[in-house]
C-alpha cells in the first residue's frame, strides 16, 4: 500500500506538491515534512468562526461557513509553517521571551481597555496558544523584513525619537475603576486623604484584573486605552513632578472622576518612559520603508510557497500550489471559498 501514496496523493490533490510519504490521517497537512495535526486545524477553525461571529456582531454581513472557516483557517496554518521554515533558513531565530513580551503588551492592552482577557479570548473563540502562535510568526515576518530591508543605524532613530518623545511617550498609571459617579468621588476623596491605593482598589474597584494590584495598569502609550481615559491620563503627565520628565517615577496629582464605557475612573499617573528601541518602534519612526518592505516580504514568501513541498488531507480540501491557497475539495459541493495567498490571510 505504501508505494501507491505518491500515486493517490498526485490523483487526489492535482499537483499538490506531495511528498513521498504523503499525510497521515491525524494531520490536516504536511509542509515540508512537518505535519499539522487536526487538533491544530481544529482550533484554529474556531477561531476563523469567531471572527465571522465578531464580525457579524459589528454589522458586517458574513455567514457562518463551515467549510470555508476551515479551509481559511488551515491556509493560516500553512503560511504559518512556511514562514517558520523561511525564517529558519535566513537564520533568522525568534526568542519565546520576545513572544512572552509581546503576550504581556497584549494583556495590558486589553485590561487598560477594562476588559478581562481571558473572557475576551472566549467570546472571540480562539485559545492562547493559537494567540501565542500568531505573535511568533508575526516577529518572525518582521526580523525577516528588517533583514531585507534594514531600518537607519539606531543613532540616527534615538535622535528621531528625541525629537518626537511626546508622541511616543508611555505612562505608567494606576486607577480605581467604579459604577458610578459618586462612588468615584468618594473613592477620589479617600485617595486624596493619604489613602493606600492597595487598599481602595481593593476595596471599591470594579476591574478584576487590577484591583489586586492596586489598580496598577502597567505602562499605556498613544492608543492603548479608550479616548477619555487617554485624554485624562496624558493631562496629568504634564502636572506634579511628571511634567517634563521622560523616564523615572513621579507622582501626578489624582483625577478627577472620569467617565468611559467602563464606568468612571480615578487615575493616576507614577511613572513616565520612551519606549525601547525595538523593531517595533523602529518602524513607527521610520514609516518610509514600510512599503519596501511588505514588497520584499511579499516577495520572499511568494518563493517560499513555489518550493515548498505541501501535502494536504483531501478531508479538508486541495493544495493549490502555484497560488498557494487551499481550494475547495473536488467532491465538495457549493461554490469554493478560498483566501488570497499571502501573509494577510495567515492570521485568522
Amino acid at each position: 500500500m505504501r508505494r501507491l501514496l505518491p500515486v493517490l496523493c498526485l490523483a487526489v490533490l492535482a499537483a499538490a506538491g506531495c511528498s513521498d510519504m504523503g499525510v497521515r490521517n491525524s494531520d490536516a497537512a504536511t509542509v515540508n515534512g512537518v505535519g499539522i495535526s487536526t487538533d491544530q486545524l481544529s482550533e484554529m477553525t474556531k477561531a476563523q468562526l469567531g471572527q465571522q461571529q465578531a464580525a457579524a456582531q459589528q454589522g458586517q454581513s458574513q455567514s457562518q461557513d463551515i467549510e470555508g472557516a476551515t479551509r481559511q483557517a488551515l491556509e493560516g496554518l500553512i503560511q504559518f509553517q512556511l514562514v517558520l521554515d523561511g525564517a529558519k533558513k535566513e537564520g533568522v531565530t525568534v526568542n519565546e521571551s520576545d513572544v512572552d513580551a509581546r503576550m504581556e503588551q497584549l494583556k495590558q492592552q486589553v485590561a487598560a481597555q477594562g476588559q478581562n482577557f481571558e473572557e475576551l479570548l472566549q467570546t472571540r473563540q480562539i485559545s492562547e496558544q493559537v494567540l501565542r502562535n500568531q505573535q511568533r510568526v508575526q516577529l518572525a515576518v518582521d526580523l525577516i523584513a528588517v533583514k531585507l530591508v534594514p531600518y537607519s543605524p539606531d543613532a540616527e532613530l534615538r535622535q528621531t525619537l528625541a525629537k518626537r518623545k511626546d508622541e511616543f511617550l508611555e505612562l505608567h498609571v494606576r486607577h480605581v475603576l467604579v459604577k458610578d459617579k459618586a462612588a468615584a468621588e468618594a473613592a477620589r476623596q479617600e485617595l486624596v486623604s493619604g489613602g493606600d491605593w492597595a487598599t481602595v482598589a481593593k476595596k471599591r474597584s470594579i476591574d478584576t484584573q487590577s484591583k489586586g494590584k492596586a489598580g496598577d495598569l502597567g505602562y499605556n502609550a498613544k492608543g492603548a486605552t479608550v479616548k477619555p481615559f487617554e485624554t485624562a491620563e496624558f493631562a496629568l503627565a504634564a502636572q506634579g513632578d511628571c511634567k517634563g520628565r521622560t523616564s523615572g517615577t513621579c507622582a501626578s496629582p489624582i483625577s478627577q472622576p472620569v467617565k468611559t464605557q467602563y464606568g468612571y475612573h480615578v487615575i493616576q499617573v507614577v511613572g513616565v518612559r520612551l519606549p525601547k528601541l525595538d523593531n517595533d518602534l523602529r518602524a513607527k519612526l521610520e514609516p518610509k520603508v514600510k512599503d519596501q518592505r511588505q514588497q520584499a516580504i511579499q516577495s520572499w514568501f511568494e518563493k517560499q510557497v513555489k518550493a515548498a513541498e505541501v501535502t494536504i488531507n483531501p478531508r479538508f480540501g486541495r493544495w493549490d500550489a502555484e497560488n498557494g491557497k487551499v481550494i475547495e475539495r473536488e467532491t465538495a459541493p457549493g461554490a469554493a471559498t478560498t483566501t488570497t495567498a499571502g501573509l494577510g490571510g495567515a492570521q485568522p
